[in-house]
């Protein structure tokens, strides 16, 4: 009779459908088994000696291929381990192996990869992005063209990496070597490094007593970050084609009114100041150099915020405001201040993944004002944007939420 249910127990069976088979544990411990018939087998199991449960899954990929993505097994026990979890009653129930989190297994063994962190990634990307231009200019050569710019294409990459340490409850955002090229009326946006800094305290920074109605103690944190930005590019602002911005640096202070438990997701307001160069006429840069520029310092702001719509990571959301107020620094119009407004809502959701590098759909709408009194003029401009992004090297999205504060 044992040996009748050895061969039962795995090898001689119809196999299960793979959606009727439970899976693996990962967070529990593995048993690598040697079957009568020389396979390998995983094998996990629970319940009291007598009512002993156990799931049994294949060791490799069906027609053969080792297994990716499993808990790696250090010894592998002979026939013997097999044949007493039999001789001890235990229920045996095929089952399929174990896969990480963010990952889950195909019925022919092959795991892959169902969650990811698209703020951890090397993304390129191709759009298609119709804009709408406006200038009260009251120079001719402020703007020149069409206002409506349709047939515009637009490639773009950069380099993203968040960590997160739970430890000091904070989150690292860098962004490196950001940039975009607009193909027909060029423009090219560049950001060599920005970085951003959150958390959540450990403890409250104080404690609020109301004595309306019964006393009660509220904490209360104060969620303060910051960051920086180094040399950021903006050759061709809206409506203005003969431009060349040139931030150098920009330092900020921020709040974090609303933060999700992870700092996946944020609602995030900015005040800091920056420092640049602007060029009214990027063509004279060629004939006469770069002392054509102005330099300017000035008040930077930013209401920014992102939601991840579900723990996967395979839809965000993100809305973002900046307002930049530099003063010229020198020039005939030294002492002026220019008001530069920009702002963009998207949505990003990933479609597929060829061997789990994620493409995914981004669909944006942007707008931005900005005021030149060199040329008489406020420009205004739309625009609309809709591509794919091919993402390399972006991990399984793990919510990892930090711990309820402390009392101090």
């Amino acid at each position: 009779m044992p040996a009748v249910c050895l061969l039962f127990g795995l090898g001689g069976a119809a196999p299960a459908r793979a959606d009727e088979r439970p899976t693996l544990r990962w967070s529990d411990p593995i048993r690598c088994m040697r079957t009568p018939k020389g396979a390998v087998v995983r094998v996990q199991c629970d319940g009291p000696p007598a009512q002993r449960h156990c799931l049994v899954a294949p060791n490799e990929m069906e027609g053969g291929g080792e297994l990716q993505h499993v808990q790696e097994c250090l010894t592998v026990e002979d026939a013997r381990s097999y044949q007493a979890l039999f001789e001890g009653g235990a229920k045996i129930e095929p089952a399929i192996a174990e896969t990480p989190p963010g990952y889950a297994r195909s019925e022919r063994g092959r795991a892959f990869q169902v969650k990811f962190d698209l703020l951890n990634r090397v993304y390129v990307g191709a759009s298609w992005i119709p804009s709408f231009q406006k200038s009260d200019a009251r120079l001719p050569s402020a703007t020149s063209g069409s206002p409506f710019g349709f047939g515009r294409g637009q490639a773009e990459t950069g380099l993203h990496i968040s960590a997160v340490s739970l430890q000091g409850r904070s989150r690292h955002d860098f962004r490196i070597l950001e940039g975009t090229a607009t193909f027909k009326d060029l423009e090219i946006n560049g950001l060599l490094f920005a970085y951003d800094y959150q958390h959540l305290h450990r403890r409250p920074a104080y404690w609020l007593s109301t004595f309306v109605g019964p006393p009660r103690v509220y904490p209360v944190a104060t969620p303060l970050g910051w960051g920086f930005r180094v040399l950021a590019i903006n050759d061709r602002p809206p409506a203005f084609r003969n431009t060349l911005d040139m931030e150098f640096t920009e330092v900020h202070a921020a709040w974090n009114p609303w933060q999700s438990s992870d700092l996946y997701s944020n609602v995030r307001i900015e005040a800091g100041a920056d420092l640049g160069e602007y060029w009214e006429n990027r063509s004279a840069i060629a004939s006469r150099g770069l002392k054509t520029g102005v330099g300017y310092a000035g008040f930077s702001g930013a209401v920014r915020s992102r939601f991840s719509l579900g723990e996967g990571g395979l839809h965000s959301l993100q809305m973002n405001v900046l307002y930049r107020r530099p003063t010229l620094l020198g020039g005939e119009r030294a002492g002026e201040s220019r008001n530069w407004v920009n702002a963009t809502i998207a949505y990003e959701g990933v479609l597929i993944a060829v061997n789990d590098q994620p493409f995914s759909v981004r669909l944006a709408a942007t707008g931005g004002s900005r005021d030149d009194p060199a040329a008489g003029a406020r420009s205004f401009e739309l625009g609309f944007s809709a591509g794919l992004r091919f993402s390399f090297w972006a991990p399984p999205r793990v919510f990892q939420p930090m711990q309820e504060l402390e009392d101090p």
